[in-house]
């Protein structure tokens, strides 16, 4: 097994002349007193310094927001870069660079700009700068941003501190999308002056809590505190508290919770559901779970050989064991998934379950496929996890009997999602972290050239109720277009749920201030390391 190890700082113990210690003693005494007389309170101070360690699933992808499609990649960028909107606990809609805003037309929104924001170049945060970042989207049809921004026909600054959306329809999601890497605000000089380098090492490009310092691909990567970033905690100290933070991509499960439990890192991203139990009776560890929202499940090509087929990926959706997958590989943390909305959205529906585990109806949709006799498929998975083959494992025996063979074939994450991208997969395991809107965890996956719709699915009445859901302001009748949606996205099958995630802290009980939030980002700003 392969273990972060420490790199501790040299130590250095200089000899002291006898001759020196008077002069000493007399400054240390003075500069206690003259820390007496004011300033922050040394309970504030300690608070500030800390160098967090940070596991993480995989190494990053990329640090564009334009191109990411990663989890681990929005894990580093919203602790570089500032959104518009940022979502609270409650997956309640808050203020950022956007201090306000409001429709003043149900086709218009008006936001109001913070006027004391600096990017780290030093370039000011304006309304200019957010015209730039969401024409980028606009003019980027093959970004992953480009479908979640859809509706959104033009983007005009009013004044410096005031930009106007101009949609097309009305758009209830808008808020809510962005809050993620569509909202995220990126300097201008420097998107243009580090070109692709953007990608790798986006150098002084945010205004958030901490700046990018290094990323050595493979082993680790680096932020660093952000001296003259704008919010401040409750006593009117400049956060964030922490130093730095460098993030270790760690695929391996039973790996990435040794180094937790012997402190090599301070956070893990996730938990091996093998370990859960001795991370919560861990005298040393934190460990809380809360309803996520996400899925998780396999990518089915609608348009490559046997899985064009609708009775054949309905025949492996019949196929599939999904208590048998959550229970034994995942030790029942989750829930079953039945389609793309989790129990903790406001449009999830219990009653909806149009599936069980029944190998004879997998056979019988063969049969209605013409191939009787069954038919074989190969299944990317994520190398490295042996947490990811094993689930892959179980899929592969519990479709053998109704007659389908899985070939297995583990890649990187990246080459996975690189290959299922560019639709070069039959099928693969991926999930989604989710979002605080079930137009985040719909519309870019099942409406046609959706940016997360690697399945290459289309169904134009899915398409029309997800348009209808976004156009409406009433959240009854949105619940209602997305059950119907639902509906039509599980009976064609391009997509095979099977469970739903929670959210957790994993940590050291040094760290102090996590806040979890259910769309599983691990938020820095705000965290402390204990003394």
């Amino acid at each position: 097994m392969r273990y972060i190890p420490w790199r501790p700082a040299k130590s250095f113990a200089p000899r002291l002349q006898w001759s020196v210690l008077p002069v000493l003693l007399f400054l240390l005494v003075f500069l206690f007193t003259a820390c007496g007389s004011g300033g922050s309170t040394s309970t504030t101070n300690s608070k500030f310094g800390g160098k967090l360690n940070v596991g993480l699933a995989s190494d990053a992808v990329t640090l564009d927001p334009l191109q990411s499609t990663a989890l681990v990649d929005r894990q580093v960028m919203l602790n570089l870069y500032d959104t518009l909107v940022k979502v609270d606990a409650q997956n309640n809609i808050q203020p950022d660079l956007a201090t306000s805003w409001q429709f003043t037309a149900p086709t218009q929104l008006v936001f109001t700009l913070r006027t004391d924001v600096k990017f780290t170049d030093g370039t000011a945060f304006d309304a200019g700068n957010v015209v730039f970042n969401i024409n980028r989207i606009l003019t980027t049809p093959t970004s992953p941003r480009f479908s979640e921004l859809a509706t959104v026909k033009d983007v005009v600054a009013i004044d410096s501190s005031h930009v106007r959306f101009d949609l097309k329809k009305p758009f209830a999601p808008l808020l809510a999308t962005l809050t993620d890497r569509a909202g995220m605000m990126l300097s201008q000089k420097a998107v243009q002056s580090l070109g692709k380098n953007l990608a790798n090492a986006p150098k002084d490009a945010g205004s958030g809590p901490f700046m990018f310092s290094e990323w050595v691909k493979g082993d680790h990567l680096t932020i660093v505190r952000n001296p003259h970033y704008w919010q401040k905690d409750a006593q009117g100290n400049v956060l964030p508290y922490l130093q730095s933070v460098t993030y270790h991509g760690i695929t391996n499960g039973t790996v990435e919770f040794t180094n937790l439990q012997t402190g090599n890192i301070d956070v893990a991203d996730t938990v091996d559901p093998n370990f859960v139990a001795q991370a919560k009776s861990n005298p040393n560890l934190i460990y809380r779970q809360i309803p996520g929202l996400s899925f998780f499940g396999i990518e089915l090509n609608t348009t490559v050989a046997p899985l064009n087929n609708v009775h054949v990926r309905r025949a492996v959706a019949w196929a599939v064991n999904r208590d048998e997958i959550l229970n034994t590989v995942f030790k029942g943390v989750g829930v079953i998934a039945q389609g793309p909305l989790a129990p903790g959205s406001w449009a999830f529906d219990s009653s909806f379950a149009p599936y069980h585990y029944d190998i004879n109806q997998a056979k019988a949709e063969l049969q209605m496929a013409g191939m009787p006799q069954g038919v074989s498929f190969t299944l990317l998975t994520t190398s490295g996890s042996p947490l990811a083959t094993q689930e892959a494992q179980f899929i592969q025996s519990e479709l053998q009997p109704a007659g389908i063979k899985v070939n297995i074939q583990q890649e990187t994450f990246a080459t996975l999602l690189s290959d299922t991208q560019a639709h070069h997969f039959q099928a693969a395991v991926l999930g989604w972290s989710g979002r605080p809107d079930p137009d985040g965890n719909t519309y870019s996956w099942f409406h046609t050239g959706g940016g997360n719709n690697n399945m290459l699915y289309s169904n134009p009445q899915v398409d029309k109720l997800l348009e209808d859901a976004r156009a409406s302001t009433d959240q009854a009748t949105r619940a209602q277009d997305y059950l119907q949606a639902q509906t039509l996205i599980v009976q064609d099958a391009s997509y095979v749920f099977l469970y739903h995630g929670v959210s957790i802290q994993a940590s050291s009980t040094k760290v102090q201030n996590f806040l979890l939030l259910p769309t599983t980002i691990m938020e820095f700003m705000s965290v402390y390391l204990k003394a």
